[in-house]
């Protein structure tokens, strides 16, 4: 993807020219949002309104909810049953429908009706395990005779489509009558939908006034013959545009069916719902399987484990996974080395951790795919809207106070952090991943992996996942074999895993372990991964009980402060810029318009910090770099001097001056002089002086001996090619 642009465009031309920029250490400092046009987007998100998860306002009438992208339920399309010989090709004999239903029913799969299906596309409401939808096109009188007994006999639900213009009327098939629909109707197993009343085989060639007839005159027609609404519809031959399914939605229909085959809830939309046919029945049975919200654990994980490594070959794959002690997730304002990441926030262990927008290995972009809050810095950060969309229905994780869960992302409803809460209301971290490897305990399929849309999942490449296990600890890990993502969810369920997500894979791959890197994304093992933005760090509980029995939070001074600040530089510049800040703490100089340098910087650095808390994503949108210019000189004046009085999480800010009153000379002009005061005011603000651990120690139930060690377990590798 590219971007256009970038919150702080004044930065981008100085990092360029400062090589060292992603090898420093990190700073605290939250991510700045990348976005094509700064001011308008912070306009945009301003109107945005939370959108409460029961009421779901503003959603697309015919968009899926994400739970259904997880379903995987078939609509089986029959045409003609016949009593003996075939007379075209896609009729199928009452000996054939007899043999699907036993096939159904051996299968352990749940008929079920076309309103059930609609709930469940449309709102996620849930269905039985292995549920399927049987439709039957064009209203021949073999449906009556033939199909309508066999529904009967296994008490089936199906669904007719019928063209009105062909009830009761004789061609080449005869077709049943009204007052046999009436019957059948009236028998609670059949429930009939439009098919058009001439049944035109391309709906798109037809001129207005024609299509409209089709379209609004069925449907009228039913509902006078049946009296009660229609709400479906099945394009004849399958065929639709633009303009044949805005028809549907102006004349009322709430869902339609194609001929496009594919289970459901991979369906692009509720107008373009796909269909097997009769001949793909067994792939249908096979891959049927339903998602349900109510069966997405919230696991309590088990922290008090040390930390244990596991090496094994796995099917000729290597496989290396570390469970136990406590996670937590950091996206740093740039990219760095997993391993740079692990030591400046003392972590045991790391995994790189999501996919980020631009993926190019010389950018600096911190932007993730879907919204994201991590420990370093708390604030929940939105997607973009347009990554949003993309990846809907992709696994959003969820880590609370030792809690972890793993639901279906939600453009819609998911993209503000209180909406977020009412799945799990003490969520310190989130994150999207690309899919699901596991689910409750099972491999998800080849077609269940391609449904979600990851165009890499099916490269060969060094593969990184994060899950929890059987003992409901949680496990990061990576494969030193090269596999794609359906071989490696068919392996992690042999270890032990209970539900895995993807993580980005190939040269952003890395796993680090007590200061070793133990896998990358490079061939030689020395080398190290692609930087990244985003990693999952664990934590061995027992390790920091033994370093500090008596874990406290611990304020940071001022000097600890103006350290994290200058620690978002390049170490090239980092003692010139805290020498001069330290000057003007001092009251030995102050900082003016027109001074350029790395302090300068650093200042501008901080002020996207506070910009990001507090959703001001309209402010530092460009400028000279490393120069106190007018975007600065604002940024001062709205952000420290007339802060909000709580941050985006709700916590107190220190206690601010009035308020500036929009278009004062303070705001309008800005502030042009930064001195010792204002320094102070800025710093506290920001805040950047966190503890380093991310991680609180303490445990609300008795802790276990703390004599206990982090463990290897290694073993025994069997043969397996190079990586």
């Amino acid at each position: 993807m590219i971007l256009l642009g970038f919150g702080t465009g004044a930065l981008v031309a100085w990092a360029t020219a400062h090589p060292d920029w992603v090898s420093r250490l990190p700073g605290l400092s939250p991510p700045l949002a990348e976005i094509p046009a700064p001011r308008a987007h912070a306009k945009a998100a301003q109107q945005r309104l939370p959108i409460s998860l029961e009421t779901q306002l503003e959603r697309d009438p015919f968009a899926l909810d994400p739970l259904a992208s997880l379903s995987y339920v078939p609509a089986i399309m029959y045409h003609d049953v016949v009593a003996g010989r075939k007379q075209v090709w896609f009729d199928t004999t009452a000996a054939e429908l007899r043999q699907h239903f036993e096939a159904i029913k051996q299968a352990g799969l749940t008929p079920i009706h076309i309103d059930q299906l609609y709930k469940h596309l449309r709102d996620g409401d849930p269905l039985p395990e292995k549920a399927i939808l049987l439709t039957f096109d064009d209203a021949y009188l073999g449906l009556y005779e033939n199909a309508y007994p066999l529904l009967k006999e296994y008490n089936y639900p199906a669904t007719y489509f019928v063209q009105t213009g062909f009830v009761g009327v004789p061609t080449s098939k005869d077709h049943f009558t009204w007052d046999q629909m009436r019957e059948m109707d009236a028998s609670g197993l059949i429930d009939f939908a439009a098919h058009t009343v001439n049944h035109p085989p391309d709906l798109r060639v037809l001129d207005d006034a024609r299509l409209r007839r089709e379209v609004f005159d069925c449907k009228a027609k039913l509902e006078q013959e049946l009296g009660h609404p229609i709400h479906y519809f099945a394009y004849p031959e399958g065929n639709r545009d633009e303009r044949v399914k805005q028809y549907l939605a102006d004349a009322g229909y709430r869902m339609s069916f194609t001929m496009d085959p594919g289970f459901t809830g991979q369906s692009p939309n509720l107008l373009e719902v796909r269909r097997f046919n009769q001949f793909r029945i067994t792939e249908a049975i096979i891959g049927a399987r339903t998602f349900s919200l109510n069966r997405s654990p919230d696991y309590r994980l088990d922290v008090t484990q040390p930390l244990a490594l596991t090496d094994e070959v796995i099917n000729q794959v290597r496989v290396l996974t570390l469970r136990g002690g406590r996670a937590a997730t950091v996206h740093a304002e740039r990219r760095y080395e997993v391993s740079t990441l692990a030591q400046r926030y003392q972590a045991d262990a790391g995994i790189n951790g999501s996919f980020f927008s631009i993926p190019w290995i010389n950018s600096a972009s911190n932007v993730m795919v879907g919204p994201a809050m991590a420990a370093n810095h708390k604030t929940f950060i939105p997607g973009r809207p347009e990554d949003d969309q993309a990846i809907r229905g992709r696994p959003l994780v969820l880590l609370g106070r030792d809690r972890l869960r793993f639901v279906p992302f939600d453009p819609d409803t998911m993209t503000h952090l209180e909406n977020i809460r009412q799945l799990m209301p003490d969520v310190t971290d989130l994150f999207v991943a690309g899919l699901w490897l596991v689910k409750d305990g099972h491999a998800l399929s080849p077609a269940e992996i391609n449904s979600f849309r990851l165009a890499s999942a099916a490269e060969f490449r060094p593969r990184a996942f994060f899950g929890v296990d059987d003992q409901e600890r949680v496990v990061i890990g990576v494969t030193k074999t090269h596999v794609n993502a359906a071989i490696l969810a068919s392996l992690l369920p042999k270890t032990g895993i209970r539900e895995a997500v993807l993580l980005d894979s190939g040269f952003s791959t890395s796993l680090v372990y007590q200061g070793e890197i133990l896998a990358t994304g490079h061939a030689g093992p020395n080398q190290p991964s692609r930087p990244v933005p985003h990693a999952i760090l664990l934590y061995d509980l027992t390790r920091l009980w033994r370093e500090d029995p008596h874990p406290e939070a611990k304020a940071g001074s001022e000097g600890d402060q103006l350290e994290g600040l200058v620690q978002l530089l390049p170490a090239s510049d980092q003692d010139a810029a805290k020498a001069q800040l330290e000057s003007v703490l001092a009251s030995q100089r102050t900082l003016r318009r027109g001074d350029r340098g790395a302090a300068v910087v650093a200042v501008q650095l901080g002020l996207s910090h506070l910009a990001t808390q507090q959703g001001r994503l309209d402010l530092l949108p460009s400028g000279p770099d490393g120069v106190y210019g007018q975007e600065l000189a604002q940024a001062m004046a709205e952000l420290v001097l007339a802060a909000p009085e709580r941050s985006e999480m709700g916590s107190p800010l220190p206690a601010t001056p009035t308020p500036l009153v929009a278009g004062t000379a303070t705001a309008r002009q800005g502030v042009d002089i930064i001195d010792a005061q204002l320094l102070r005011r800025l710093l506290e603000r920001v805040n950047l002086a966190s503890p380093s651990v991310l991680v609180d120690t303490r445990l609300e139930r008795p802790a276990l001996s703390l004599e206990r060690k982090p463990t290897r377990k290694l073993l025994p590798r069997v043969a397996f090619g190079q990586d």
